[in-house]
């Protein structure tokens, strides 16, 4: 079976075109494109499939994650202009099969097909078998997606999570919070836990501590201001830089933990998106992990959950092609 997968972000889109037989996939031609770049994902297809003319024939599935929620095989791209339909894609492209899903959901989907070494565990804890494992991942966003056994596999479940509001658990994070929503009113996770999320804690920081500002940052500024804090934070050359990272892992812990206590995830969380493999270093000391656990009462029960942060960039690519192999939705 030819297929073809797609893992539309914010700010890159991958398209694939894969052969899939005997439970195997072989590559037939992969390409990153620039989401920015189009006005449409239609365009983006078209490229990709003029690129690629001598491998597009025949293409009998499809499956394309998309960075927003799918209604009725619609989708709005959350973060893009982006409007897909699936039945007009497929008409349009002469494709038998086409389905949209929510890119967190292909994430999940890719989850099963990780090697061990696609991943860094933050927490062994003991996975419950076919027990419910939970997705989060901050990115351009920030997603979730929730994991449930049925009918011999994991089924993925979409979710806007990322778009309820921000929990404040101590006094710098109430601080936050105060700060934020003089900026933007009702202020959700996502204005917290993103790369975007990243420039708000700095600019926090920065109106908080003035003087401890350095030129090179105030610099960066004006242009890329969530790598320069990043880059900085990981150099340990800036200290607004390096609090910012700090607030910013034990957001992340707190909000991967409060999803395990939703869905009650005792197969496993797994931390995806763009940001945490760049920041693997700084996740591994240790906070992440106590703020995901500080639960109060369900303490115990979280320190006996698996956390892994998934460290393969190409995860959602993998789970839309696994996706559309399954076909028969």
């Amino acid at each position: 079976m030819k297929i073809l997968a797609g893992d539309i972000g914010g700010t890159k889109t991958l398209l694939q075109l894969a052969q899939y037989a005997d439970q195997r996939f072989s590559v037939l031609a992969e390409t990153r494109f620039d989401s920015r770049a189009f006005a449409t994902f239609d365009a983006v297809l078209e490229a990709f499939l003029e690129q690629h003319a001598a491998a597009r024939n025949g293409i009998q599935s499809a499956c394309i994650g998309v960075a927003g929620p799918v209604q009725a095989q619609q989708a709005k791209v959350t973060n893009l202009p982006w409007q897909l339909d699936a039945s007009r894609l497929a008409a349009d492209f002469s494709i038998p099969r086409l389905v949209l899903i929510n890119d967190f959901q292909a994430i999940g989907y890719g989850i099963e097909a990780l090697a061990d070494q696609d991943m860094v565990a933050l927490q062994q804890g003991v996975a419950v078998p076919r027990g419910v494992r939970a997705v989060i991942g901050a990115g351009t966003g920030v997603g979730h997606a929730i994991l449930a056994w049925c009918n011999n596999a994991y089924q993925a479940l979409s979710s806007e999570a990322g778009h309820s509001g921000f929990a404040p658990v101590n006094e710098l994070q109430r601080e936050l919070l105060a700060y934020l929503e003089t900026q933007f009113g009702v202020v959700s996770l996502e204005r917290v836990l993103s790369g975007p999320g990243i420039e708000n804690i700095f600019r926090f920081f920065c109106a908080r501590e003035p003087a401890a500002l350095t030129r090179e940052l105030a610099a960066a500024q004006h242009h890329g201001v969530t790598p320069a804090v990043v880059n900085a934070a990981l150099a340990s050359t800036d200290p607004l830089a390096v609090k910012t990272l700090e607030l910013f892992i034990e957001v992340y812990g707190a909000a991967a933990g409060n999803l395990a206590l939703y869905t009650l995830a005792t197969g496993g969380v797994y931390i995806a998106g763009g940001i945490a493999p760049r920041i693997i270093d700084l996740l591994t000391q240790g906070s992440f992990v106590a703020a995901f656990n500080n639960k109060s009462q369900m303490q115990a029960l979280l320190s006996s959950v698996p956390v892994k942060v998934v460290m393969n960039p190409q995860v959602g690519l993998l789970g839309a092609a696994v996706y559309a192999a399954r076909g028969g939705w």
